[in-house]
């Protein structure tokens, strides 16, 4: 089984720009903004990743508050 991951260093994020849910992201797929929303563990909302959708498809917009959105990944 292959296990897909994307990584960020702590150094890469602390210089990123502030991302919380409901803030809107440009979209790389189709050139919109949509509004950032909380991924979920066990039923829970939880902020320490954040998504956007567009379509019916969805895409990693931050990791433990910052945006990644246009970042290259570390890992």
């Amino acid at each position: 089984m292959n296990i897909s991951y994307i990584g960020f260093k702590n150094d890469t994020l602390i210089k990123l720009p502030k991302a919380k849910e409901g803030d809107d992201v440009f979209c790389i797929k189709c050139g919109g903004k949509h509004p950032l929303q909380c991924g979920t563990s066990k039923n829970k909302k939880s902020d320490l990743i954040l998504f956007y959708k567009c379509g019916n498809k969805m895409y990693l917009g931050a990791v433990a508050g910052k945006c990644t959105v246009l970042k290259k990944a570390d890992v």
